[in-house]
């Protein structure tokens, strides 16, 4: 953020005080370092917190009274919905799963960047990527069917993957992109379709095993050049903010060493709900579609 408030206040055509809105700002964490980051620069910087849930609320307030003294304009709302008197010229929201999207930090952020953004409005994160790998764990496997058979199987699960073993490295599957464009063009979204993907990708299995499904990663540029993941190759140092998902298959399937292993995964939505389907294809065998239309597991 102290580089995001520096490179707004050089801006030649900008006057007035910088408007910070922390949008999803739960119990304050980055409310507290966009002060921090403001005080570091001796900026004029107007700090909004926007939170729809009373209960983070209560702890805001109480945050405002005692820690930030008042410093911080606090409002209870939707950020899809809510209509500023003045628009915002850095947006930070902290909406990212497991999985990148998983929280629905696209379809958020559509209706945050239409209402609430500046034109050229700043957007942290401004870029994030859905990645996956074929993985075997027998352990995670017999968990997920414990919650049962076709449920348990057709649900994706936020996990600490230490009894798994990720067969490939994982591959990008899709991205996400909130560069202020569309604060500048001022869209408005007839339906969430542009929030749809489908991907499809090929690994080489790196030994014999079984392969119970699908291990789920994200990374995530903050800011030009300031980039965080949770991929196994490029974890960010000492992050534990999330674990990994982990996608289950009904039936496991048996690859051999160096074999090919076909992965399919779709983000689909429709009415008022978000949802993922996946297949893995693999020695002439196939699991079959998961959460068609999403009948077990669905976001929204």
């Amino acid at each position: 953020m102290v580089r995001a408030i520096g490179d707004v206040a050089a801006r030649p055509e900008h006057t007035g005080p910088i408007v910070l809105m922390v949008v999803g700002a739960g119990r304050g964490p980055l409310v507290s370092r966009a002060l921090q980051a403001s005080r570091r620069l001796d900026a004029d910087v107007h700090v909004y917190a926007l939170e729809k849930n009373p209960s983070a609320l209560v702890e805001l307030q109480r945050k405002n009274a005692e820690l930030w003294l008042g410093a911080v304009t606090l409002v209870h709302a939707d950020m899809r919905w809510w209509q500023p008197s003045e628009r915002a010229d850095i947006l930070v929201s902290e909406l990212l799963g497991s999985f990148g999207d998983n929280e629905l930090s696209p379809e958020c952020l559509d209706g945050a960047l239409d209402h609430l953004a500046a034109a050229n409005c700043v957007c942290i994160p401004r870029r994030y990527t859905a990645y996956a790998a074929p993985v075997s764990s027998a352990v995670l496997f017999r968990r997920a069917r414990e919650y049962g058979s076709s449920h348990g199987l057709e649900t994706p699960y936020v996990v600490n993957m230490h009894a798994a073993h990720v067969l490939a490295d994982a591959q990008p599957l899709w991205s996400f992109c909130h560069d202020g464009s569309a604060a500048a063009q001022r869209v408005t979204w007839a339906s969430n379709a542009h929030n749809q993907r489908a991907s499809s990708a090929m690994f080489s299995a790196s030994c014999a095993s079984m392969v119970h499904g699908l291990a789920a990663f994200f990374d995530a540029e903050l800011y030009p050049g300031v980039v965080l993941s949770i991929c196994p190759d490029t974890h960010t140092a000492e992050m534990h903010s999330w674990f990994p998902m982990y996608f289950p298959i009904k039936r496991p399937l048996t690859v051999a060493a160096g074999s090919g292993i076909s992965v399919h995964v779709w983000r689909r939505t429709g009415g008022t709900k978000t949802w993922y389907e996946w297949s893995v294809d693999a020695g002439g065998d196939s699991s079959g579609i998961h959460n068609i239309n999403g009948h077990e597991y669905w976001i929204g």
